[in-house]
């Protein structure tokens, strides 16, 4: 699979602009050097929290869509437990350290766009006793939550559609 399918596939919610950020796993064999430039300048960033046996966790993120996102009393509670600092680059190399000596930090659900009360509730009951499983394991807001993986679940298939259609992958990237 191409890097540009990947990106559909994993992080058309994040193309779109509905949530702050995605996780990518890929080869390191995968490369999108080309079209970086291009959704750079369309808003997106891109940052590597693993490289290891021959895979990369790649996050691709909004960077101002990000800061807000971290920003919230409640987000800034959660990530304050656990040492983050203020800035989004040093939280970013923060998450990155995190990844490094915990296999995947809990509180990476706040980077990804879950709602806090659902990354608080899956750190309290260490995973237990959720209302609802997704893309995240639900503790607060069942029908807010379904609306939200419906609506990036439909982004996903039509940015799949557009994608495998041959619209380029710079068009399906929104400008934020």
């Amino acid at each position: 699979m191409c890097f540009e399918e990947l990106l559909v596939l994993h992080a058309s919610p994040t193309l779109a602009n509905l949530k702050p950020a995605s996780l990518i796993s890929m080869s390191n064999a995968v490369h999108g050097s080309e079209c970086l430039i291009e959704l750079e300048k369309r808003g997106l960033s891109f940052f590597s929290l693993s490289n290891s046996k021959g895979q990369s966790l790649l996050l691709v993120y909004r960077r101002e869509k990000l800061k807000q996102t971290l920003c919230t009393p409640q987000a800034e509670a959660i990530l304050g437990r656990f040492g983050y600092p203020k800035s989004l680059d040093e939280r970013l190399g923060f998450l990155r350290r995190r990844f490094r000596s915990t296999r995947c930090p809990h509180e990476v659900g706040l980077f990804l766009g879950y709602p806090p009360e659902d990354v608080e509730g899956f750190i309290e009951n260490k995973g237990q006793g959720a209302l609802y499983s997704g893309m995240w394991k639900v503790y607060s807001d069942k029908e807010n939550a379904e609306r939200i993986l419906q609506r990036w679940a439909k982004c996903r298939r039509k940015y799949m559609e557009c994608f495998l259609s041959g619209t380029d992958i710079a068009r399906l990237c929104v400008t934020a």
